[in-house]
């Protein structure tokens, strides 16, 4: 693996960024042009996601319903960059409603992400969360 520059670790991080300003926007397509082709989302309950197009119906379903007028926020915690072209980013944060201004215990959520270097862009290759209680 060569040397990563302060460039290529400023583009992992704008993929969070990114997805950030999709949800605060409710924009099912801004959110997908985020993911790779064939990415994978595994969601609590029974959601598992392939490919940006069923990543794209979820979300726009979503933000018509449960997710409607709601903001998602994550702040890394880990950061591994396994080779040139691939990162593996673990966040904590969680979906705050409209009028919410912190995560709830139950709402809070630790995810991993498998970013890979796609064109010169860095796609979510692959995206797991899970609850966590922030409060223990």
């Amino acid at each position: 693996m060569s040397a990563l520059t302060s460039a290529d670790q400023a583009g992992a991080a704008q993929t969070l960024r990114r997805i950030i300003a999709a949800w605060a926007d409710n924009d099912a397509d801004a959110f997908a042009a985020v993911c790779a082709e064939d990415a994978t989302l595994v969601l609590p309950g029974d959601v598992y996601l392939k490919g940006r197009a069923a990543i794209r119906d979820f979300m726009a379903a979503g933000y018509q319903g449960p997710y409607k007028d709601s903001r998602v926020f994550g702040e890394p915690l880990d950061v591994k960059f396994v080779s040139d072209d691939v990162c593996v980013l673990v966040t904590q944060g969680g979906v705050l409603m409209p009028g919410e201004t912190k995560v709830s215990d139950e709402q809070a959520i630790r995810a991993t992400w498998v970013l890979s270097r796609q064109d010169a862009e860095w796609l979510i290759t692959a995206y797991h969360n899970s609850n966590v209680n922030i409060s223990s």
